[in-house]
């Protein structure tokens, strides 16, 4: 088998990216065994098996890609593959048409759907709108991360993203009278929106709110720097910190003195409605209540350790999420019962479970 990617997963902001696809491969090669998997670096193309390095290959184009693409499937002798979507053109259906004639099982997995509100090139939007239409003829099923039940006439298996949770602990802290810690981990993009939080403590404050309220920004990304901007010009320095990257026993330590945490907030600027990050399910893992602007499929408002807000531009109110807060630190064992669900819904192991059947077929 093999999963085929068209990003660069050692770039530093693809972190998330990289970890998900590395736990999806795990499950993969629970039920298939060996499981290749080729990426794309600096004009060169790789097939790797876990860390090692099988081939490599100067690939220019897309074209260039999914030619060798191609020859390493009949060299390795590929039966199945699961491939990241990543736009269609002429070049990826020949691929595709190619995986057909051979009748290797193909699953498309696509990370974002709708996407073209995170299109800027409209040359690229316009081939990707053309070109996508014509994949019905080439494959059978979509991943997707929405609850569609058919995407450009094909057939969905509806996904949630998912967790290794034996690389999660589960959060300890104990709350304090007045005072919340919020945490946010992202590559801070714009559908994060994590200006509304600002905004909102910033109203907060102006209204001489009881409560300390603070927020760490772990992470780096295109908006980093607008955040900042609003942290000066709101006078919240004292309240918020931008930790910068962070991973791993640090990474945990942090969380380990969060009281909260805030999803993504700003969906609606890409028209996007429903999804389920990665970091909601990492989040309820370590017991860590949140709040999040979009509808989630993985959660509903009857269960009452998170928050949703509106997918909007609104600032956050503060004052809803002390009342969230204080009600949940009323129930015995809240951490445990998140631990619990994120163990019996949220795996990769649990989620997969229909692609698997599917290739097994």
């Amino acid at each position: 088998m093999i999963y085929v990617t068209y990003c660069d997963l050692n770039k530093a902001d693809l972190i998330g990216i990289k970890k998900k696809v590395f736990d999806q491969i795990s499950v993969f090669k629970r039920t298939f065994g060996r499981v290749y998997y080729s990426y794309y670096a600096g004009q060169m193309i790789y097939l790797m098996d876990d860390n090692k390095m099988l081939e490599k290959e100067v690939a220019v184009t897309r074209k260039d890609y999914n030619t060798i693409l191609c020859h390493w499937i009949e060299k390795y002798d590929i039966s199945r593959t699961y491939i990241r979507y990543n736009l269609t053109d002429r070049y990826f259906l020949l691929f595709l048409k190619k995986l057909k004639e051979k009748q290797i099982k193909t699953i498309l997995e696509l990370p974002t759907y709708p996407y073209d509100g995170e299109l800027s090139n409209n040359y690229v939007k316009m081939e990707d709108a053309y070109y996508r239409e014509q994949l019905k003829e080439y494959i059978d099923i979509i991943a997707t991360y929405t609850n569609d039940s058919k995407i450009w006439g094909i057939t969905c298996i509806n996904l949630k993203n998912g967790i290794d949770i034996e690389n999660i602990p589960l959060n300890t802290r104990k709350s304090k009278k007045n005072i919340i810690s919020f945490i946010a981990v992202s590559s801070m993009a714009i559908w994060h929106g994590y200006e509304r939080i600002l905004e909102g403590m910033y109203q907060y404050y102006k209204e001489n709110g009881t409560y300390k309220i603070f927020l760490r920004f772990i992470g780096e990304g295109g908006e980093e720097n607008y955040y900042k901007s609003l942290t000066e010009k709101y006078k919240l320095k004292p309240f918020v910190t931008f930790c910068g990257k962070m991973l791993g026993k640090e990474l945990d330590k942090i969380f380990e003195q969060s009281d909260l945490a805030v999803g993504s907030l700003g969906m609606y600027k890409t028209g996007i409605s429903e999804g389920n990050p990665i970091k909601g399910a990492e989040y309820c893992a370590r017991g860590i209540p949140f709040i999040y602007g979009y509808n989630d499929t993985r959660f509903s408002q009857a269960q009452e350790y998170v928050m949703q807000v509106s997918n909007d531009e609104q600032a956050v109110n503060i004052n809803t999420v002390i009342d969230f807060y204080e009600k949940i630190i009323s129930k015995k064992d809240y951490q445990k019962i998140m631990r619990d669900y994120a163990i019996e819904n949220l795996t990769w192991n649990s989620i997969m479970k229909p692609v698997i059947a599917y290739l097994k077929d």
